[in-house]
């Protein structure tokens, strides 16, 4: 009776041991996957706020080539 308890402790060792490179591969692509994440939503901020910044300027752009179009003929 006295050998179970080290035969439990013995597979639980080996379990860990083998969970281990699992785990630890888990938790890399996990922090991979919140990096990627974080990149596309700031390069999508980006582009939104690009947009918003340029947006106010295309009538303006307009108009302006219009007028040179006018000057020219």
């Amino acid at each position: 009776m006295r050998d179970a308890p080290s035969d439990i402790q013995a597979r639980l060792t080996d379990i860990n041991r083998r969970a281990a490179p699992v785990l630890e591969e888990n938790s890399r692509l996990h922090a991979a996957l919140g990096k990627a994440v974080t990149l596309i939503l700031t390069m999508a901020a980006v582009g939104v706020l690009t947009f918003i910044a340029i947006a106010p300027t295309e009538q303006s752009l307009k108009a302006s080539a219009l007028v040179n179009q006018e000057n020219v003929q």
